[in-house]
């Protein structure tokens, strides 16, 4: 079932750079990612990288409607329908009612069989939307309501780089290897809550924002990337 939710922020957060200045992404959204770590995956190694790269990616190439905004390598590791999966989500952004925000993913479980996995996250974060671009002094801001998402992937040939953390929000060069996503849901909500939803609900990851909705004349800040990406990525 698709869900996707506006957000927002909290006072005394890591602030990223203002509005506008994503390194690598569309005009549509302007968005940090933060990362938290779990027994669930490793960030560092090939498989957070491929997971971290891989849910950066589809989440920019969604709100840019096209999958160019996706890291160097994603359409390779995507299915072949990648395209499709991509409209699947319609956004809650656009060129004229642009976002502001960071997205917080936190690993809730794993499932492995050979060289397939499916790794099961946490999405929460935050978001404000301009209500009017001509104006730009409009914005409505609000937490995201938590939601799984599930990414299955293969490790087959080569695979992806071991990283470092940096300040930047996006990588550089080929984040994937020859790993291929198999399936990804990006919003794993359904009528009738599963365990999944349920422990996303009940997860509060350090530093998500407990704030209530607000409409003023700026957005919430962006937090700073964690652990982002380094200006090599290479170790």
């Amino acid at each position: 079932m698709v869900l996707i939710c506006g957000c927002g922020g909290s006072p005394g957060v890591p602030v990223g750079p203002e509005p506008g200045t994503a390194e690598h992404g569309p005009a549509e959204l302007d968005i940090t990612f933060r990362w938290m770590p779990s027994p669930v995956f490793g960030l560092f190694g090939p498989e957070g990288t491929f997971v971290r790269a891989y849910i950066e990616s589809f989440e920019l190439a969604d709100a840019g409607r096209s999958t160019t905004w996706g890291y160097h390598g994603f359409v390779a590791a995507s299915p072949s329908n990648i395209d499709s999966m991509i409209a699947a989500y319609p956004p809650d952004v656009s060129s004229e009612r642009p976002g502001v925000g960071t997205a917080i993913f936190t690993g809730l479980r794993r499932v492995d069989d050979g060289n397939w996995t499916r790794i099961v996250l946490c999405r929460h974060g935050y978001r404000s939307v301009r209500d009017d671009r001509a104006s730009g002094s409009s914005w409505t801001s609000r937490s995201d309501p938590p939601r799984p998402v599930e990414i299955d992937f293969r490790r087959v040939g080569a695979g992806p780089p071991d990283v470092r953390s940096g300040t930047n929000r996006t990588p550089d060069g080929d984040m994937f290897g020859d790993w291929r996503t198999t399936r990804l849901d990006f919003a794993a909500i359904y009528p009738t809550p599963t365990g999944d939803q349920n422990a996303c609900a009940t997860m509060t990851p350090p530093g998500v924002p407990q704030r209530a909705p607000a409409h003023s004349r700026q957005p919430w800040p962006t937090m700073a990337p964690s652990p982002g990406w380094s200006a090599t990525s290479l170790l």
